[in-house]
């Protein structure tokens, strides 16, 4: 299997400012912009995989990883330094749930595991720290591929993010 680098991952919502490079960016987003309509920076595997990226904490909207099929089929999980938030939307029909989340890190690492049954997408503080696994999903339509990568969401104010640190590891 082809190893996915950062720079095989492209922009399905561009955000309104981007720069990078072979191995971090940094963007800023819109003022609103709620999935399936923020920024997503995407790649695609059709291959069993483990995906990690440490990417920034916002004051106000959410950053974190998204599972993607269609625009009325994805799953993401997203934090900002006051809530983490998991929001997917199954045949189009949306389901978000938000729980207090506090952290005193400017960034969080971020993991995505794909199995053709299910994508669990999770976080961890530091990297000695264990994987606080917080969303588990199946989406349908994703049994021989899957479109993954960060995501960007905000609500009412723009703000800079960064991502760094990329890791994907085919699995079997």
């Amino acid at each position: 299997m082809k190893r996915i680098r950062l720079k095989e991952f492209t922009f399905l919502v561009p955000p309104a400012r981007v720069s990078r490079n072979w191995r971090s960016f940094a963007l800023t987003t819109h003022p609103v912009a709620e999935l399936p309509n923020a920024p997503i920076l995407c790649a695609v595997s059709g291959e069993p995989f483990s995906f990690e990226m440490r990417l920034s904490s916002p004051p106000g909207g959410y950053v974190g990883l998204c599972a993607y099929h269609l625009d009325t089929v994805f799953a993401s999980v997203g934090a900002n330094t006051n809530s983490i938030r998991a929001f997917s939307m199954i045949r189009g029909y949306p389901s978000t749930t938000i729980h207090p989340f506090s952290t005193d890190r400017d960034t969080l690492i971020w993991r995505m595991r794909w199995d053709r049954k299910r994508t669990l997408i999770g976080f961890q503080r530091e990297e000695d720290d264990p994987v606080s696994w917080v969303g588990t999903f199946e989406l349908p339509g994703t049994a021989s591929s899957i479109s993954f990568g960060p995501f960007f969401a905000s609500d009412g104010q723009a703000y800079r993010a960064t991502g760094e640190d990329l890791r994907f590891i085919p699995s079997e």
